[in-house]
Order: C-alpha cells, then structure tokens, then sequence
C-alpha cells in the first residue's frame, strides 16, 4: 500500500521490513504487562517510519487494536496513538515520556462494531476516542485538522480574504441602516423601524445556536455557505418588495445572514488563534467599520440621488458572493489536503434521507426555535405597533398577541427541560458563572444601547437638518471609534493577559456618556455636544464588546467556544430586541400625541401622517412652525428614551465585578499553525 500523499519516507527493503517483524513478534512475546508491546527505545524510530509508510490513512486515524492482533504495523506505543489522527511525530514527546514512565496506562478498549442496520447511529465517535479538547465534533476536528495541515502564509491569505469579506459586509450594512429610513416611509410607516427590526434581531440572534451546531457538527465552511444563501435572498426579497412585510422579512434574512457570517468568521479566528492574541484579531477584522462609517452612508446617498433605494441592495447580490468565494475555495481545498493526509477520516453512517432529516430535526431542536422566535416575537412587536391600532392597548389583537407570546416563553423553558429529545439551549454552559454574567452584561448593553439609537438617525436629520450622509457619520461613531479602538484594547489584553480592569474602568464610562445624552441630547444643544457623548459612549461601549467575549472564550474548552459566543449572542440580540421594543414604545406612544400637541392647529389633523413619513417632515423648512413643532416633538420623546437607556446599564457594574479573571497566557485551547 502506498504511504499517503505529501510526505516523505525513506525506501525502506522490504527485507528489512520483514527482519524487523520477526524481531518485534518476539519481542512481543517476551512482554505481557498490561497486554502491551514493550518496544525497545532504539526501534521507537524503526517502528514509526514503518507505521507512517506501510499503514494507511484510515488505519492511521484508527485505534489502536489488542495486542493479540497488533504486528510490526499495529503497534501501540504509550503517547503515540491519539484518537484525533495526528502523525506521530506530533506526539513524540509524549511517547517518550510515557515509555520512560514506570506504570504504562491501560490499553483503550476496541469500539463495538457499527451495525449497519440501525438507523439510530450517529456521527460521532465511541466515548474512547473523543478528544476531551474537540468533544467529538466534526466540524471542530475537521478545523484542527485544517491548523495542522497549511502552512503560515495560507493563513495569511485567509485573514486577507476574511478582512476583504468584512469589508464588504459592513459596508452593505452601513448603506442598509441609512437607507432604512426611506424604504419604511416609502410605504408610509416610518415609525415601524423599530418594529421591522425587532424580528430580525430575535431571529438572527436564536439563529446562531443552531448555527454554532451546524459549524460544530458539520464544517465551518458549510455554516458559511449557509449563511451567504441567507444575504442573497435577503437582498433580492429588500430589491423586489411592494409592502413593508415583504421587506420586513428581508430585513430579518439579512441581519440573519450577515451576522452569522461575522460569527463563523470570528470563530474560525478563534479557531486559528492564541486566546492571548485572539482579540488583537478581532480588532483588526472590525477595521473596516471605519473606513464604512464614512463610505457606506456616502455610497447610500448617491443611491438615493442616482437611481433608488433598492438599487442599494440588488447590487450586492453578486458582490458579496463573489468576495466570499475564495475564501470557501481555500478553506475546502486545505480540508481536502488534511483528508489525504490522514488527518481527518469522516465517520460513516447509514441512514436514509429521511432518517437524516428526522435526525438533524432533534439535534438542531427545530420546534425549540419555533416556541422561542414566535414567543419573543409576539411578546415584544405590540409595543412597537400598538400606536398603529384604531385602539391602541384596547386592541385585541395586540392583547392576544402579549398573552399568546408571554405563554409561549413560560412554556419554552418547560418544553425544554420535560419534552426535548435534544435541548436548544445548552443550559450546562450557564453554570459557567462567567459566561452567565457576560451574556447578561451583553444584554444589559444593547437593551441600552437600543433604547435611543433605532431613531438616531432620523433626530439628526430633523432636528439639525443635517443630509443623510452626515447623519450616517454621526450615527456611526460608534463603530468607528468602538472599532479603530478594538486593536489597542486587544494590544491591552495581549500585554496585561486579563481583561477584568477594562470591563470595570468601562462601565462608569458607559454609565456618564448615558447620563450626558440627557442634558445634551436637546434640540438647542449643539451637534457638537452630541458627539462628544457618542465618542464617550463608543470607547466604554467597545471595550466592554470585547470584555464579553474574550470572558466567554477564556472560560470554556475549545469544543465549547462556538456555543459560549452563541449565547452570548442570543442574549444580546434579545436585549436589543427589548430595547428596541422599549424605544418603539416610547416612539409610537409618545410622538404622535406630542405632534398633535405642537403643531399648527390647521396641520393636527395630519399628526400621524406627518409622523409615519420622514419625507414629510423634512419637508416644512427650518424656522417654519411646522418644523419647530416636529423638532420640539422629537426632543421631549428622545429625552425619554435615554432616560429609559441609562436605566437599563445600572446592573452592568455587578456582572462585570462577578466575572472571574483568567490569567490569557494560560489558556491553549486549539493546536496547529495559529497567531
């Protein structure tokens, strides 16, 4: 049998090979302690040259047999085997401790053989051979498997693909946000911003725990793929809409889609990365948001002037899939090398179509997903749309929905725990103290964070008469300060290896910059003041970003970092879904009666006209009446809403001073070639 392709091995006679095997049977003869082969220390390097070039890939990966049944060609050798088909000289260190030691581990025993008639087998391993670092997972051996086969400058092709795929990526997002706005008041709802982004950041946010399951179960790049078939469709549904439902249900593909390709992204560079180096990665990958911050709003506006608002999406329908595609073609043909060498074997099954699909229905807790989406969904769109109702609170269907919703989450957690074959939640990760209080930090911060900013863009444009293009750079400080700062917070983690004093010095800062957004969030405040107070807020409210994540990362094994970041951003998307919910409430609730209050007598009667459309509000000149009363009416709702916001950060202090402070340096969790 041929030795496996891409390594090299001396041409050893074949008479050689057969003088060896008789040696080595007599020695294992004369050897019965724990029914393991001794091997003398000077035929190590004999026998493994022998194994690496007679033996192939399959039996390679393969554990190791009885010693009744092992040759030349099957011997075990302490330290050497390992269940994950690493080489052996990957492990040569080990084995000569292990030959050196003076009591050898028992042997591992044979895995029961597979019947091929039993459609309840599944794609994992025996409990013998699952790597304790891998748990077993597909998709997360397949990824060491890749860090052990490519070489340093494949890596840093990838990371320039994968910045390119960011850039791109944030530069859609940045053109979507700022053309929200005018794709809601062109079917004259254009306070439902909130309520069109409610859903999508439920849906996007649940998603990414099936998803973590289908990177770790089936391959990161297959969750990729998955994710870029989202955008597309996304895009094309946003393109082609005639009502605001349709283009709601683009919104909620779109968010799905982009933010779950950020998220297979961000876990491959975990995957391919120190935990002391992780969040200098992190940082540089989220540079692009800067540069975005002034493009995209730019790029946005010469839409609007040089054709429409959906030619800000159909375009990218062919960009952003032909930027993605080198990087699928690198990480396939890199996987397809660690196949040949040996170093990932896929395990076999024998199910049916049907049975696979039974099957992946309970893994990924399909009906968990559905209670979950429809429960928050319900419980949380009334209070965006309930000033869009003939009777606003009285309305049964907004009272039908809070209670259908409200039972819905009640009953989730029941389903859950008594009636799941496989559980949505992996609920074992919440007794991971950091990882609990860093999802509740995480959702603490966009339930505030929210609160104000869904109508941001608009008050900027009302109330300072500022374009669309300067509104989108005010309305993205966040990301380019949060951002361009991300690099040296990660520097700070790289050479301090903690991250607790970051969270710590951040909150208060969080906590101020809120508290000024009062005072200064007025409409005879200067722009000026505004922005001062969204820089405050974007360096607290970046570090403590990347706080939350390094905390989860520094806090679980590696088969368990996809899932930790999964939760985190369930979390986070519900609580931008509730503060959402809360900002839309305030909005629907208060602007309407608030115009009626202020304007014209002879225009009160087209209050709420004048408030679904923003057109029609930049319409009235500055100085006119009618536009002092639009302004005036949007001061009084923001101030309400930042009050609402500051409320939200007063439990932030506590989760932070609850993590626990990992030591970065002490932390290996991934294997291979890696920053």
């Amino acid at each position: 049998m041929s030795p496996p392709v891409g390594r090299r091995y001396f041409p050893w006679p074949r008479a050689l090979y057969y003088v060896l095997k008789t040696v080595s049977a007599r020695v294992a003869a004369l050897s019965t302690a724990h029914n393991h082969v001794f091997v003398p220390p000077f035929m190590r390097p004999i026998s493994w040259r022998l194994l690496c070039c007679w033996k192939d890939t399959r039996t390679l990966a393969s554990p190791p047999l009885h010693s009744s049944q092992l040759s030349l060609l099957d011997l075990h050798i302490p330290g050497h085997a390992h269940s994950s088909g690493l080489w052996p000289q990957d492990n040569m260190a080990s084995s000569n401790e292990a030959a050196s030691s003076p009591e050898i581990a028992p042997e591992r025993p044979v895995p029961a053989p597979i019947d091929e008639k039993d459609p309840e087998i599944v794609d994992e391993k025996p409990s013998s051979e699952i790597d304790p670092n891998t748990g077993g997972l597909a998709g997360v051996e397949k990824i060491e498997a890749l860090t052990q086969t490519w070489t340093k400058p494949w890596l840093i092709v990838a990371y320039i693909f994968i910045w390119l795929v960011f850039f791109t990526d944030s530069l859609q997002q940045q053109i979507a946000s700022s053309l929200l706005p005018y794709a809601v008041s062109d079917f004259g709802l254009h306070g439902l911003m909130a309520a069109t982004g409610i859903i999508s950041n439920i849906v996007a946010g649940v998603s990414k725990l099936p998803l973590a399951r289908i990177i770790d179960v089936i391959g990161r790049t297959q969750g990729l793929c998955i994710m870029l078939v989202c955008v597309v469709i996304s895009l094309i549904l946003m393109a082609t809409c005639n009502n605001v439902e349709t283009y709601a249900a683009g919104q909620t593909f779109f968010w799905t889609g982009m933010n779950g390709i950020g998220y297979v992204l961000n876990i491959f560079m975990a995957d391919t990365s120190t935990l002391r180096n992780r969040m200098i990665l992190f940082g540089f990958t989220s540079t692009p948001y800067v540069s975005n911050t002034f493009a995209g709003p730019a790029a946005a506006q010469a839409f609007l002037d040089g054709s429409t608002w959906r030619w800000g999406y159909g375009a990218f329908t062919i960009i952003i899939p032909v930027i993605c595609a080198p990087l699928i073609i690198i990480f396939t043909l890199q996987l397809n090398r660690a196949k040949k060498l040996g170093l990932y074997v896929k395990p076999q099954t024998n199910r049916t179509f049907w049975e696979s699909v039974k099957y992946w229905l309970i893994e990924f807790d399909v009906a968990g997903i559905l209670i979950v989406v429809a429960g928050f969904s319900l419980f949380l769109l009334p209070f965006s749309i309930a000033g869009y109702q003939a009777h606003k609170w009285t309305e049964p269907r907004i009272i039908a929905m809070i209670v259908i919703g409200g039972l819905l989450l009640i009953a989730f957690p029941l389903y859950e725990k008594y009636l799941a074959p496989k559980t949505f939640i992996p609920w074992e990760l919440f007794q991971n103290r950091t990882v609990l209080v860093a999802c509740l930090l995480g959702g603490n911060m966009w339930i505030s964070f929210y609160c104000y900013k869904v109508q941001f863009s608009s008050y900027l444009q009302v109330v300072y008469d500022l374009s669309v293009s300067r509104a989108g750079f005010i309305t993205n400080i966040f990301n380019i300060v949060s951002c361009a700062w991300a690099v040296p917070v990660g520097l700070l983690m790289r050479f301090t290896d903690r991250y607790k004093w970051l969270g710590l010095a951040a909150i208060p800062l969080q906590m101020l910059s809120t508290g000024l957004m009062i005072k200064f969030r007025m409409p005879d405040t200067h722009v000026g003041l505004v922005i001062m107070c969204e820089v405050l807020g974007s360096f607290a409210g970046g570090t403590i970003v990347m706080v939350e994540q390094i905390a989860i990362m520094a806090s679980v094994a590696h088969r368990d970092v996809a899932v930790g970041l999964a939760l985190l951003a369930l979390v986070t998307s519900v609580g931008g879904a509730i503060g959402q919910s809360i900002s839309g409430a305030i909005w629907t609730n208060l602007m309407p009666s608030k115009l009626e209050r202020y304007l014209p007598d002879e225009l009160k009667d087209q209050a709420l006209l004048i408030y679904g459309d923003l057109v029609t509000q930049l319409s009235y000149p500055v100085g006119t009446p009618e536009r002092d009363a639009i302004i005036r009416a949007y001061g009084e709702t923001q101030k309400i809403m930042i009050i609402a916001s500051l409320v939200a950060l007063v439990g932030s202090i506590v989760w932070v001073s609850l993590m626990k402070n990992h030591r970065l340096s002490d932390k290996q969790q991934t294997k291979g070639v890696l920053f």
